[in-house]
């Protein structure tokens, strides 16, 4: 393992003086998480209840621990470091880095560090500590669906207060003046429980992403830091010219007023302007473009403008992943892989650009990489040209022993709720296609190795009717009905308010969840429990045949205890809940 630097092996200390800008995230983000498939979703687990009975037979066992702490650090194993300089690091963070550099700073003057080290960069000379932050406090729709709404502590938002306390105690212990910006996607989420802002004595909040998604800070790394740097932020000023935007918000909580500065910036790079990274990512992730188009009203990234990368630089930053982290796969980020190359205001109903696609992944495989996985599609998408995903799955050599793994959003088997809220989803098909779409992308998938993990939205825009529910109930079980081999995963989550639904409210899932409901998670949780974890968890991996016997059989251990706490929670919430769980296993087991 290498990290283009000037030297880290005698470390900051020996040279006498700490670097300007300290970048990290916390554990759950920096974790390789063993190679596990889907397990970088664990940090959504929920950590801590602290309102467990303290004579319960669980509090004698584990204290509030909920899931053991040993065995999420077991399976959230640490990244490799060299003398505290992360060796592999979030993408997003590889950007500010890289964009850094271009800017004009020093390479011994940015340092992303190891989330267990961070201490040893912090000092006197340290101008800026930023944190990514995909999921603070435990408010993203995963982990609002696992903890019941944050009545428990997720493992996201444990080790993200970890951090931030390591932090404010490194500053404290060295006399550091150091500037504490949180920035990432999951920044939004101070905006609900402003109290953090000032218990982890945060500076400043850039709303959006330090990097891949906006505001796309990459694109003005060096005027950013410099202005941080030099108390430009210190207050907010509507009359001076700036890219940047200094809002002081003022919240009301419990009769006690907080304030929290946000930073905003909203201009997007061009793909020239955006730098390539100089250091391996995470998971090999690369970027293969920007922005998405399909317009769905609940998710912020179609709001973006498009802009593609052209093959010859996603390959350099492959190059650098495999040159400096010894990497052998990509995954390759998009929020749609499929739109790739198109313009969705020419393009006659969002049909693929097949030819562009396959010229990406032929570029992508002609770095002499071994495997090679889109992170996020469409099933339209997938469908849309029947040569589309063959060619593809011969251009990446998928087959029994190469399976595909892709993120597809089902987001509701409701066609009423998929037409109101994300009709050009399915483009070139009509709402009251959704099931066929559905059906056919599955079985399109699964015949070339490629395994969808679904995403549903539970509470969509709080408008989710008991007919609604039941009507995606029933097309999960049509599914395993007429495709029995099927090979997908379920995950449902909580309505969030983003995007052109800003305004709407959470979906209270710890409070409001309805019988309906409660039929959605349990039966998605019953389909990966069945066909996910106990047909085809352990076909899928063949990289470790004894890693990935050891993990199948702890997930057919565990797998079956959120089905029991559901049960459980059914008989707490009354006769109503109780037969929804019944006629799920009469009906749709």
């Amino acid at each position: 393992m290498h990290l283009q630097s000037f030297s880290f092996k005698k470390g900051f200390r020996a040279l006498g003086r700490c670097p300007k800008v300290v970048l990290t995230a916390d554990r759950t983000l920096m974790s390789p998480y063993r190679g596990i498939s889907l397990a970088s979703f664990f940090g959504c687990a929920p950590a801590l209840d602290f309102n467990r009975d303290h004579d319960s037979f669980w509090y004698h066992v584990l204290g509030n621990q909920v899931t053991p702490r040993v065995l999420f650090d077991f399976i959230c194993n640490t990244i490799d470091h060299t003398n505290g300089h992360a060796n592999y690091a979030p993408y997003g963070l590889r950007k500010v880095e890289a964009a850094l550099l271009r800017d004009g700073y020093k390479r011994e003057d940015v340092v992303i560090a190891h989330p267990d080290h961070v201490e040893k960069f912090i000092g006197p000379e340290t101008d800026v500590v930023g944190t990514y932050e995909m999921d603070p406090l435990g408010m993203g729709p995963v982990t609002m669906t696992f903890t019941y709404g944050r009545k428990h502590m997720s493992y996201d938002e444990f080790y993200n207060r970890d951090l931030h306390y390591r932090i404010n105690a490194a500053k404290a212990r060295t006399g550091s003046k150091a500037k504490v910006v949180a920035g990432a996607s999951g920044t939004w989420q101070y905006n609900y429980d402003p109290a953090k802002i000032e218990e982890y004595g945060l500076y400043g909040i850039v709303e959006g992403e330090l990097g891949g998604i906006g505001p796309e800070i990459d694109g003005a790394a060096g005027p950013f830091f410099d202005a941080l740097a030099a108390g430009e932020f210190d207050t907010a000023n509507p009359f001076k010219k700036s890219q940047f935007k200094v809002e002081i918000k003022e919240f009301v909580r419990n009769d006690k007023t907080l304030h929290g500065r946000f930073i905003h910036y909203w201009n997007e790079p061009s793909v020239d302007e955006i730098p390539n990274i100089v250091n391996p990512s995470m998971h090999g992730m690369i970027e293969v473009m920007r922005g998405c188009g399909r317009g769905c009203k609940f998710c912020d990234v179609t709001l973006r403008p498009l802009r593609y990368y052209p093959v010859e630089k996603v390959q350099k930053e492959i190059e650098i992943n495999m040159k400096y982290g010894g990497l052998k796969n990509a995954w390759v980020h998009s929020d749609d892989i499929f739109v790739y190359g198109l313009n969705p205001r020419t393009t006659k109903n969002m049909q693929p650009n097949r030819e562009a696609i396959e010229e990406l992944f032929e570029g992508i495989m002609a770095t002499g990489i071994e495997h090679a996985n889109p992170t996020h599609g469409t099933l339209a998408g997938a469908i849309a040209d029947e040569r589309l995903i063959p060619n593809l799955s011969k251009i990446i050599r998928s087959g029994p022993h190469n399976h595909i793994g892709i993120q597809c959003g089902f987001e509701t088997g409701s066609i009423r709720l998929i037409g109101k809220y994300a009709d050009r989803k399915l483009s070139p098909y009509r709402p009251d296609e959704w099931h066929w779409v559905v059906k056919n992308g599955i079985k399109t998938l699964n015949e070339n190795y490629w395994v969808p993990a679904f995403t549903l939205i539970m509470g969509l825009d709080n408008d989710e009717t008991p007919e609604d529910s039941w009507e995606t109930i029933q097309l999960i079980h049509e599914i395993e009905t007429e495709q029995p081999n099927s090979r997908f995963t379920a995950t449902p989550l909580t309505f969030v308010p983003i995007g052109l639904l800003e305004k709407s409210d959470f979906y209270d899932i710890g409070n409001t969840m309805d019988a309906p409901k409660l039929g959605v998670m349990y039966k998605t949780w019953q389909h990966n429990f069945k066909y996910g974890i106990q047909r085809f968890m352990g076909k899928v991996g063949h990289d470790n045949p004894i890693k990935n016997w050891f993990f199948t059989q702890l997930a057919s251990t565990l797998g079956g205890v959120p089905l029991s706490a559901m049960e459980k929670f059914a008989r707490r919430k009354g006769a109503e809940h109780e037969r929804v769980i019944e006629k799920i296993k009469a009906n749709y087991w």
